[in-house]
């Protein structure tokens, strides 16, 4: 498929002047179609581009785009692609602030007393300002000491991410494989896993012993690198082509994975991965990638 923008918001006249003006300035001509009808909250309008992108160009196009949205409040997605969602594929996420409106890690912080204090630097990690696995492994270690009988009511208080339940549905129900690769913890994860039916987790293990969490995690930690290297694994073993990859995600260590997956979401990111991140979403919550790929709010709601 040709590559396409995606608008995204409370779409004007205004602001389709603007960017029709924009698609002028570039000589870019596109056909548009809209994906949603008049009852829904949110508007989105697919240009499909027939001209030619040249090599080297996107980047500038999508920074061009990225201002034009700060302007409007409009999402302007870029895509040089579209996987075909009838076909099956593979889709991963992150899941703190991406599957679910919370930082684990923060709301584990907040029952030990020091909420405060590792948020800040969650949020500085996040923001790609220190190392993640330096900061994973030293905000843990201020949970020592923590009863594991609260992760229960610590998962209960946690709010999904809007759209999630459509999304999942309508991904499975084209056969795609779903995973969850997370820096946060397998508890967790696979808590949202069954809510979902997520195909796979991948995310780091808590060191439980005699009821309380120890400071400390069991194996390999879920950083940048191993998402990447888990995006490209598990593409092998479920046959899946490149150009049929989703990856989602708002944090720094979510980076690689998306510009390594033929749709890189970075769903309500951080400034940075705003920045270096294909596809930054932020008027919609996880059913908008549905947009992305092509359906329309009647085909998704058929579904």
């Amino acid at each position: 498929m040709s590559a396409s923008i995606t608008l995204i918001g409370d779409i004007t006249s205004s602001s389709l002047s603007l960017f029709q003006s924009w698609l002028d300035k570039h000589q870019i001509e596109a056909t548009n179609k809209r994906l949603t009808n008049d009852q829904d909250p949110i508007s989105v309008i697919r240009y499909d581009i027939s001209t030619p992108i040249e090599d080297g160009k996107p980047e500038a196009l999508r920074s061009e785009l990225l201002t034009l949205a700060d302007t409007t409040g409009i999402d302007h997605v870029f895509q040089m692609q579209t996987p075909d969602i009838k076909a099956g594929g593979l889709a991963v996420f992150d899941m703190d602030s991406t599957l679910i409106k919370a930082e684990v890690m923060d709301e584990l912080a907040v029952e030990m007393g020091i909420g405060e204090q590792i948020s800040a630097v969650t949020a500085s990690a996040m923001r790609g300002e220190i190392d993640f696995t330096e900061s994973f492994v030293q905000r843990l270690s201020l949970l020592n000491g923590l009863s594991s009988d609260v992760m229960d009511s610590v998962y209960e208080r946690i709010v999904h991410m809007d759209g999630i339940a459509p999304l999942m549905k309508v991904l499975h129900h084209f056969g795609w494989n779903t995973a969850i690769l997370s820096g946060g913890f397998t508890y967790f994860a696979d808590r949202v896993q069954h809510d979902y039916g997520m195909t796979e987790v991948h995310a780091n293990v808590l060191e439980i012993e005699n009821g309380a969490l120890t400071g400390r995690h069991i194996g390999p930690i879920v950083d940048a690198k191993r998402k990447q290297e888990l995006l490209a694994s598990l593409a092998m073993k479920y046959d899946v082509l490149n150009g049929q990859t989703i990856a989602c995600g708002d944090g720094a260590n979510d980076l690689l994975m998306l510009n390594d997956a033929a749709l890189g979401v970075a769903l309500h990111a951080k400034p940075i991965v705003r920045q270096q991140a294909p596809c930054p979403m932020s008027q919609m919550g996880l059913d908008g990638v549905l947009y992305l790929l092509g359906l329309t709010s009647a085909e998704i709601a058929s579904i």
